[in-house]
């Protein structure tokens, strides 16, 4: 059996064929599927999901950094509205919200990076790029302590971060965790593993990709007892469907390259990873 630990189903792609979907899910005995909140109102869409298709669907809640970065006009007394809000979906929805996420840093987009075409150069920031990444941290803080408050792991999304990312991972003692759609080198995830045995990492569709040879090298050496598989639908299709539609049956794909790289059968690996899945999320 199969968990998808991130996905985004309630995308316009995806949600008109949802039932079609989740059939093809059964169909190839992927199981599960995380759906993955960006914001409250996909937060709202991920829950419907979980509760449309229970047993099958879980949803996470709360705000991606890209959308954090935006609300840096906001005043406290706004802030304070959105937190309220945000911890009412997980209070009244404890039986299908299995974490808090995604949240984390991505600089890719933060000002003066002319929408992503340029790297950021961290060490000469604009004024409007210092508060994007200042308001960054504050929610991802303030979900990290929703997360402990309620006993739910956290979902960290990190892009053109690497440093900061673990900066701020270890002055918060950020600990129980999946670094989503993992896109770093091995020495990333060794400096991760010696800071909490309770980080997991997952991996999407890239890792099938031709030129993902750090990435390949991670997934050859991270613990097994670690490791998590994921789509991220509707995005990054794997190299073998790449081009299309991204959706949880595919999670398939990138559980068979992981065997490839490991040089094991995928029926060796399949029980455990899924049992990691169940247990990062808590899923009984």
């Amino acid at each position: 059996m199969i968990f998808d630990t991130h996905a985004h189903c309630y995308w316009d792609t995806i949600i008109p064929r949802i039932d079609e979907v989740v059939e093809t899910m059964e169909q190839n005995w992927v199981v599960k599927a995380t759906q993955i909140g960006c914001d409250i109102s996909t937060s709202e869409k991920a829950i419907a999901l979980a509760q449309r298709f229970p047993w099958v669907f879980y949803a996470s809640v709360w705000l991606h950094p890209e959308t954090a970065q935006d609300e840096w006009t906001m005043n406290n007394e706004e802030w304070r509205i959105i937190l309220s809000w945000l911890e009412k979906l997980i209070q009244d929805n404890r039986d299908v919200v299995v974490a808090v996420g995604e949240c984390g840093f991505d600089f890719h987009y933060i000002d003066g990076t002319d929408g992503g075409k340029i790297p950021a150069n961290l060490s000469n920031l604009s004024q409007k790029a210092l508060e994007q990444i200042e308001n960054q941290k504050y929610w991802w803080l303030e979900q990290w302590k929703l997360a402990q408050k309620y006993h739910l792991p956290l979902i960290i999304h990190t892009r053109d971060a690497r440093e900061a990312t673990l900066d701020f991972m270890q002055e918060n003692n950020i600990n129980r965790c999946v670094m989503h759609c993992f896109s770093e080198d091995l020495d990333f995830a060794r400096m991760l593993l010696d800071f909490s045995p309770e980080i997991y990492f997952s991996f999407s569709g890239i890792l099938t990709y031709k030129k993902s040879e750090k990435i390949q090298e991670a997934a050859k050496n991270i613990p097994l007892n670690r490791i998590l598989v994921e789509t991220d639908a509707p995005f990054l299709a794997p190299q073998s469907v790449r081009g299309q539609v991204n959706e949880p049956t595919y999670t398939r794909y990138i559980l068979e390259k992981l065997a490839e790289l490991r040089w094991v059968w995928v029926d060796e690996i399949e029980d455990l990873i899924y049992e990691n899945s169940l247990r990062f999320y808590g899923i009984k």
